[in-house]
């Protein structure tokens, strides 16, 4: 007897054929996934588990390099020796405290002069265009090392009504300390005339 295609057995055997491949392709497909996911949790097993699935991941903090401070060039005078002191009243015929700065620097015969609060930021000026760079650099220098030299520049320090300021003076001389110290006393004494 001879088969053919049309014939219900042949048609049911056909269809079982492909019911038994198509199972055998699902079976496979499902192991294959079953792998996989077995191979991810154990990846994921060997780091460590201290961040929830919704957190970033940690990354390092970057350094933050802050730069170093350079002074501007000063010019050489013929001496490095500080004049002595003009005989000029810092107080009195002064408008403001900009003005009494302003005789200081006179006086003491100075480029320029910057008080600075001990987080960098300006609290008086002799009126130059670079105080807030000089309070910043030079507050952070003191700050760090109160005690380092840097040419053109002299700083000092100095306590008002319990707040730490710095004094950066702009000078092309060495100061003595006791031509500092005057300095400092003259500066306090601007600091009880206008605040």
């Amino acid at each position: 007897m001879a088969l053919s295609l049309t014939d219900p057995e042949v048609l049911t055997g056909i269809a079982g054929g492909l019911i038994v491949v198509i199972l055998a392709a699902l079976a496979f497909l499902l192991l294959k996934k079953r792998r996989q996911s077995a191979q991810v949790r154990e990846k994921t097993a060997g780091e460590r588990s201290d961040r929830l699935a919704y957190q970033p991941a940690a990354r390092p903090i970057p350094v933050v390099r802050t730069p170093t401070a350079t002074p501007r060039p000063a010019p050489k005078p013929a001496a490095n020796v500080l004049p002595k002191p003009k005989d000029i009243s810092i107080l009195n015929g002064r408008d403001d405290i900009t003005g009494s700065l302003h005789a200081l620097v006179e006086k003491y015969s100075l480029e320029q002069f910057t008080i600075a609060t001990s987080d960098g930021l300006v609290f008086a000026s002799s009126g130059a265009e670079s105080a807030q760079q000089d309070a910043a650099k030079y507050g952070e220098i003191f700050v760090n090392d109160p005690l380092s030299e840097t040419p053109g520049v002299v700083l000092s320090g100095v306590s008002y009504k319990g707040s730490d300021l710095i004094l950066i003076i702009r000078t092309p001389c060495e100061i003595p300390e006791e031509i500092t110290k005057n300095i400092e006393n003259d500066t306090k004494d601007i600091l009880n005339w206008w605040i």
